[in-house]
């Protein structure tokens, strides 16, 4: 009988097994095709997710992956303009975006009851933006680097995902979601159109080799990304046709990283300016560390949920983790989510601690302070 406090080191199945060492070729210095990537985030309130773009973009200035889009999970907001401007400074202004319609996370955070009208005058951290007030910044201090200020008015995430999995080989395409799993359950919803003859499942099924996935909390519990759009959660995690990898909120939640790119010294550029701007000084952490711990912040930064995931998808789980086998699946209607663990037939992967966590916060560290390669 399988224990659920025990930590086993599981084998996945063979084709999710040599997806993972195939792109875990880079940690072990072997020369491999570029992995490609469509990255999915919320970029609402945490930031995070700036770090797991920036990841991504130093990854493909190495030669290790290739961005094929960079889609949000919230619509109504300043989502998309902010990943265009980080896209810009890393000198791929043109990768394909797209947003979610008629569903999912609207306005400044989760709950919000209207959209943030992009006209509107830019408030203070503690006013009407809530904590969307950093990429409202963003765009109001990069001018010229966005094309879309309204997340309403970038393309449809469906056709975006479509089109740009249509057009890839079969089985080579790896999704990283780092925000809410909406995008996820409209895809799988889409049905044959001009761009495929494939439902959505099927095209996913045809194209993708790999879902990495920020989501769930360990062994249960409501997790921000998996609970703000519970009904597309479940969906999302009951239908889909591949293997899934995740790193849940234990994992990174006590993983730091960003304090070193809040502190680069040199010109400012806009990965830094969000560093800066939302991690604690090292005086306030040292003055009550245990008040900024439970806020998932430490002497390194910033928890790195997102940055984790971004590491799995494009090098895989060497050398850095472990992985344990189950299913994570919703519960109830509330937002809930548990792990089921099964060694044998689980489909899905959750990580867990092989290199020191702060070692892998130092490897994300390494990745976010390049500088752009264009």
């Amino acid at each position: 009988m399988y224990n659920c406090g025990m930590k086993a080191v599981i084998p996945f199945s063979l084709v999710a097994l040599l997806a993972l060492a195939a792109s875990s070729a880079a940690g072990a210095g072997v020369v491999h095709p570029p992995v490609k990537v469509i990255f999915d985030t919320d970029m609402l309130t945490d930031f995070d997710d700036v770090g797991a773009l920036a990841c991504l973009h130093a990854l493909a200035d190495a030669g290790e992956c290739e961005i094929l889009a960079t889609i949000s999970s919230t619509r109504g907001n300043a989502s998309v303009g902010a990943v265009e401007v980080i896209n810009s400074y890393y000198g791929r202004p043109d990768l394909p975006v797209g947003s979610p319609k008629g569903m999912g996370v609207v306005g400044s955070f989760p709950g919000a009851k209207a959209k943030v009208d992009p006209a509107s005058p830019l408030c203070d951290k503690t006013g009407g933006d809530g904590g969307h007030y950093k990429y409202r910044k963003l765009l109001a201090d990069y001018p010229g680097w966005y094309r879309h200020a309204d997340a309403d008015d970038a393309p449809d995430a469906n056709e975006v995902y479509r089109r740009v999995l249509a057009a890839q080989p079969d089985g080579s395409v790896t999704i990283c979601s780092v925000g809410f799993l909406t995008n996820m359950r409209r895809l799988l919803e889409t049905k044959p159109d001009d761009i495929s003859p494939l439902d959505g499942k099927a095209l996913v099924s045809k194209k993708v080799k790999l879902w990495v996935a920020m989501a769930c909390q360990y062994p249960a519990g409501k997790e921000y990304n998996s609970m703000w759009d519970a009904e597309s959660s479940r969906i999302a995690l009951e239908n889909w046709p591949t293997p899934i990898v995740f790193s849940d909120f234990q994992y990174g939640r006590d993983c730091f990283a960003g304090r070193v790119v809040a502190e680069m010294e040199g010109e400012r550029n806009p990965v830094k300016d969000v560093f800066a701007g939302n991690i604690p000084s090292r005086d306030e952490v040292r003055g009550d560390s245990a008040k900024w711990l439970q806020r998932q912040f430490g002497m390194g930064g910033r928890a790195a949920w997102d940055e984790t995931a971004v590491l799995v998808a494009v090098r895989g789980t060497e050398p850095y983790f472990n992985v344990e086998r189950g299913t994570y699946r919703m519960v109830g209607t509330d937002g809930a989510n548990e792990w089921a663990p099964d060694a044998e037939n689980g489909p899905h992967l959750r990580i867990t601690e092989k290199l020191s966590k702060f070692e892998v916060g130092r490897v994300i560290d390494g990745l976010m302070t390049r500088k752009p390669r264009k």
